[in-house]
């Protein structure tokens, strides 16, 4: 298992921060300061943990885990391209999507429902086997840190409906309750983080969708650098996000630019589970987003610089992918 350098250096600055002197990590875990503050590098999972154990013990706090994810500012990229999107659900459906940027000892999923979506923790079982104590802390500054999100963009108004965990109940409670905003249920069957579904349309305080196109762009880039793979999606979203003036090309053109026959495209595409179309209507709703977040075009011209046929065609397009109609999402702008 790999962990990016991200993840280290959050530990530190956070123990630094609390006048913890750091200086004998580097020599504990085998790794270096200069390495460390490089995004361009990765680390064993075991010199992780060293990294992690090293922490509890300087600490001593039984919490440890439910006070730095209080802290969302040392997030790093992925953190930073959550917060410039547009709503909190999409802020944690693309936080979950690119967490794995982050390494491969845990996956995160958004699981999505018109009541209580959730959002599902899932550490590597060999880090359980072999670490219980450092999984249960990454468990608890993960959820603590999405707290802290839903908190602060709701100024403090909104909290987790619920939060079950799979560890045993800590002699005192309070502290959960105090940093998740509600009192877990503990011995659980799974790591879970539940959320009333209205709290997440919530906008972002720093939504920036130019800002966040970059960030993805790079997070992206990172990713199939770290995981050594390129999914055809990727280029096919590539290929149709540069087309100029937003007119897109067929799916012939498409095949063109990858030097490869409109049949065998379909194949690859089949094989992630996913068409030209959807990949086609996936770019444009996004493109529509950050459209509408600005004043610049009405939403006819948008709907016609996109390309859909008319206004209600597009009207209802984007209200099946994002449960608002066109003008509803850009009043949520508005507002602010």
């Amino acid at each position: 298992m790999f962990v990016h350098s991200s993840r280290i250096k959050k530990q530190l600055d956070y123990l630094s921060a609390r006048g913890v002197d750091t200086a004998q990590i580097y020599a504990l875990a085998g790794i270096s300061e200069k390495d460390v503050n490089d995004p361009q590098q990765t680390f064993l999972h075991d010199q992780f943990l060293k990294v992690f154990s090293f922490a509890l013990a300087a600490t001593g706090d039984e919490y440890y885990g439910l006070k730095m994810g209080q802290e969302p500012h040392i997030a790093g990229t992925i953190g930073i391209m959550s917060a410039s999107c547009s709503t909190l659900k999409e802020a944690f459906i693309q936080g979950c999507t690119y967490f794995q940027v982050q390494g491969n000892f845990a996956e995160i999923l958004f699981l999505d429902d018109p009541v209580h979506p959730k959002i599902v923790y899932q550490i590597n079982e060999s880090w359980w086997v072999k670490d219980p104590l450092t999984a249960r802390h990454e468990v608890d500054a993960m959820f603590s840190f999405l707290a802290a999100v839903l908190a602060m963009n709701t100024n403090y108004s909104c909290t987790p409906y619920q939060v079950s965990l799979t560890r045993e109940p800590p002699v005192d409670q309070q502290p959960y309750k105090k940093y998740l905003g509600v009192e877990p249920l503990f011995r659980q069957a799974e790591n879970a983080m539940f959320f009333r579904a209205a709290d997440l349309l919530h906008p972002m305080k720093g939504q920036n969708p130019e800002l966040f196109r970059i960030l993805k762009a790079h997070v992206e880039e990172h990713l199939r650098k770290f995981t050594g793979t390129e999914l055809i999606t990727d280029k096919v979203r590539a290929i149709l996000l540069s087309s100029a003036q937003y007119t897109f090309p067929d799916m012939e053109s498409v095949s063109s630019k990858l030097n490869v026959s409109s049949r065998t495209l379909q194949r690859m595409l089949a094989r992630e589970n996913t068409n030209f179309k959807t990949i086609l209507q996936d770019t444009r709703i996004e493109l529509a987003k950050q459209l509408l977040s600005r004043e610049t075009l009405t939403v006819s011209e948008i709907a016609y610089s996109l390309g859909y046929s008319d206004l209600g065609n597009f009207s209802r397009s984007f209200k099946n992918y994002t449960g608002l109609s066109p003008q509803n999402y850009r009043n949520q702008f508005e507002k602010q």
